[in-house]
């Protein structure tokens, strides 16, 4: 009778134990942050207001926060101070910062006239860009790659033009006044002509020199790689929704960055599919590699010794992303 009324007992406890409030035996998951990612108004770069608005991170199951920048350069600043997880931008500029353990998980698109440099009418030709002080976004930045790249074309060199730090948001209200040109990208780049400026030339003159990217930090991407390949995955989703469904995800990007819908374009921008990716990824392609184009970026930096130590794309070109092989990496 005691072994039957100590075995009641027992039962008794152990439920009221299991029913306690606290006490369950698997606590519920702990949500992460959400990965803070900034970027900047360009069109290969849309595809994050999709996968936010359209629910493609939730049903990935990784949160994400996009930042939208006033200041391309910030994004840089910021990213070097740890501020954000993941930031958008061009090859040349995150090579040239070169944060610690950085990872490029992917590439966005490829400048291919989407950007260029607009200048005052009384400029026809390169050669007359001697002695104009000429806007560009800073030191840092990929756009005096570019224009060096140009005017050496035309037997000139950076020291014959006068380089003023402009944003590319800001150049048109700068003209004539404070400069007789500058580099500037689309939106802003349309806009030229409606201003009485004209186009010089455009990266669609240097096609496959300015790559844009994706970078997450070191340190996320070996802790949070399940999330890093879920917010991949994500992104080639939208993508792909934003080709097949233009006219409803313009709507989406107008909103959510205060445009027109019939202002959000893509000419000129040549979006990168994750089968792009795939081959940008590959050393033994010169013709798409990133590999190749970031040397070359090295390289022109280096010469112009603006930097002294060349970064290791090994390190910070990561391809198991785009191959969906991400999750695995630890």
């Amino acid at each position: 009778m005691r072994k039957l009324l100590s075995y009641f007992l027992v039962l008794i406890l152990t439920a009221t134990v299991v029913l306690l409030p606290g006490c369950s035996q698997t606590p519920p998951p702990v949500q992460a942050k959400p990965l803070r990612v900034g970027w900047f108004l360009w069109p290969g770069w849309y595809p994050i207001v999709i996968a936010k608005e359209k629910g493609f991170f939730d049903k990935h199951g990784v949160q994400v926060e996009p930042i939208l920048y006033t200041s391309y350069t910030d994004i840089f600043s910021d990213f070097a101070a740890a501020k954000i997880d993941a930031a958008h931008g061009g090859l040349y500029e995150l090579l040239k910062i070169n944060v610690p353990n950085m990872k490029v998980v992917l590439a966005t698109d490829n400048s291919d006239g989407a950007e260029g440099v607009v200048v005052t009418s009384d400029i026809v030709t390169p050669g007359d860009l001697a002695g104009k002080r000429i806007g560009i976004q800073g030191a840092l930045s990929g756009s005096e790659f570019i224009i060096t790249t140009l005017l050496r074309r035309h037997g000139l060199s950076r020291n014959d033009l006068i380089l003023v730090d402009v944003g590319p948001e800001i150049v048109l209200d700068t003209m004539p006044e404070q400069i007789q040109g500058g580099y500037t990208w689309e939106p802003y780049l349309s806009k030229a002509e409606a201003k009485g400026y004209k186009v010089l030339f455009t990266t669609a003159d240097t096609p496959g020199m300015v790559p844009d990217v994706i970078v997450f930090q070191g340190a996320v991407a070996k802790k949070r790689h399940p999330e890093v390949q879920a917010f991949v995955d994500a992104w080639f989703e939208a993508q792909e929704y934003w080709m097949a469904n233009r006219e409803e995800c313009d709507a989406i990007i107008a909103k959510a960055t205060g445009q027109r819908a019939e202002d959000i374009s893509i000419e000129g921008c040549r979006i990168l599919s994750r089968s792009d990716n795939q081959k940008a990824f590959i050393k033994e392609d010169e013709r798409t590699s990133l590999f190749d184009t970031g040397a070359k970026q090295v390289d022109f930096f280096i010469s112009v010794g603006d930097v002294f130590t060349a970064p290791d794309l090994n390190k910070i070109l990561d391809p198991s992303y785009v191959q969906g092989m991400g999750a695995d990496v630890k």
